[in-house]
């Protein structure tokens, strides 16, 4: 062989050489960029806040070292699932307990950023364990949820929670509160949102201390709480110039008197009072009342200023004296009005005859774009229902429609061919009634004809609670 021919084959040699080391730096760095390392660790930390169970967390923080720089300075969030041992021996949720009092321990003291902590479980946590959670969050806790039964060492969570620097979004379940509000000490200096639930031993000057100590606060929830009094009026003053929304769940007071200027949304839920005043001019966009029992007076203020922002009213199952409230909004209807719920229950209860029909609903309230009636609100029956059709007026911007048939079906059937015509534009019709699945068998025809000739709504059926 020539040197010539030499040479040319050392070219040809180098020159597939150096083509398969390019394709494979090439793959290497296509595995490495498709790979698990190819990930930003801020998405890492991103995909471990979005896991339900620290458990799985701390598997998935195995995964790797960039995973576990993750879980350390990227988790934001961390949740507990609710477990449901009764089944258990209590030897054994013992072991359980203390196996995730550990993990939890571990995790979060490794956590440098942690901005929301969701813990729900079912058994005790020792106190220790508890404060030491809650001195190494102190600074980064921005929502903290802790439904948990009260440690086997007293932990006073409120008097902890409130020198957290941060803390933004606060709910409590199974708590009390012990300390005294002292106006010269500042806490809960960022705190927004306040949900108590399953309160112990609590007593109205309390609640009416923490709610004042709140500066910024503007949400605040209680519910089925045993609350106790010192006045035997049993009442509940709040005060507040920051608050916006209140909502009672399960409680009884003799009084409840709310003072807050700012307040947009009020929702009482199966509770009973003999007074309910809401003091000042708070100007409502949201009122929610369901299964609400007043005895004496419910006065949400006699200006007519109150109700004319009102973007949602949802009454339901309520006494005499809630129905009233309907009365002052209808005569001074807010145009803001998007969605109106009244639904009554069928009881042995006389309710007054409201002078409602669909067209007076639809006169007063143009932007209306969920409507949910029962035929008791409309006084509906085979004889009146035609009545409640009358008059020129469309729902324009209505798009859902729930209709509840709690006395004659005929009479509702009509209403419901009646108020498809009047919305052109409605896209959902739910009927509701004590049995919706043989109702809509006994119906089968006239529905069907309906359906074909309004092919656009989506009609369905449920059954309610009677």
């Amino acid at each position: 062989m020539t040197d010539h021919q030499q040479q040319k084959r050392q070219k040809i040699t180098n020159s597939c050489s150096q083509t398969a080391n390019e394709s494979g730096g090439a793959e290497e760095v296509g595995d490495q960029e498709s790979g698990i390392e190819g990930f930003p660790v801020e998405v890492i930390g991103n995909i471990l806040s979005h896991v339900a169970n620290v458990k799985d967390v701390v598997r998935a923080s195995w995964t790797c070292r960039k995973w576990r720089v993750a879980l350390r300075h990227y988790l934001h969030t961390l949740h507990t699932l609710q477990h449901h041992e009764s089944k258990f021996l209590p030897a054994f949720q013992r072991s359980r307990t203390e196996q995730l009092e550990f993990l939890l321990t571990d995790t979060l003291l490794q956590t440098m950023r942690l901005q929301s902590l969701h813990i729900l479980h079912m058994t005790k946590f020792s106190a220790t364990a508890v404060i030491a959670w809650l001195l190494h969050t102190g600074d980064s806790l921005r929502h903290l949820t802790y439904e948990v039964p009260m440690s086997t060492l007293y932990v006073d969570m409120l008097e902890r929670c409130g020198r957290m620097r941060c803390l933004e979004s606060l709910h409590l379940r199974y708590a009390t509160i012990r300390f005294t509000a002292d106006p010269t000490t500042q806490r809960f200096l960022c705190l927004l949102s306040l949900t108590l639930s399953n309160m112990i031993d609590v007593t109205t000057l309390q609640l009416q201390s923490l709610v004042s100590t709140c500066r910024k606060l503007e949400s605040f929830s209680l519910a089925t709480s045993i609350v106790t009094s010192t006045d035997p009026q049993w009442t509940l003053n709040l005060t507040s110039s920051s608050l916006k929304s209140f909502f009672l769940d399960g409680m009884y007071f003799d009084s409840v008197k709310l003072e807050a200027n700012l307040l947009k949304a009020l929702r009482l839920r199966d509770s009973m009072f003999t007074n309910f005043k809401l003091q000042k001019g708070a100007r409502l966009s949201s009122l929610r009342i369901d299964n609400i029992m007043i005895v004496d007076d419910l006065d949400l203020g006699n200006s007519t200023n109150y109700f004319l922002d009102l973007e949602e009213m949802e009454v339901r199952r309520s006494c005499v004296n809630v129905w009233d409230v309907i009365d002052h909004v209808f005569s001074n209807p807010s145009s803001k009005l998007r969605k109106l719920e009244l639904i009554r229950r069928a009881t042995t209860v006389c309710y007054p005859v409201l002078p409602l029909n669909v067209e007076t609903i639809a006169r007063l309230f143009p932007r209306l774009d969920r409507l949910h009636l029962s035929d008791e609100v409309l006084d509906i029956s085979t004889t009146t229902a035609g009545n409640q059709l009358q008059g020129p007026t469309i729902f324009e911007k209505l798009r859902f429609l729930e209709l509840h048939c709690l006395r004659s079906h005929e009479a509702i059937l009509l209403v419901i061919d009646g108020a498809l015509k009047k919305c052109p534009n409605l896209i959902q019709l739910v009927v509701a009634c004590h049995n919706g699945s043989q109702f809509a068998l006994d119906f089968m025809t006239p529905f069907a004809k309906l359906v074909r000739q309004f092919s656009h709504v989506n009609i369905s059926f449920k059954s309610t609670v009677p």
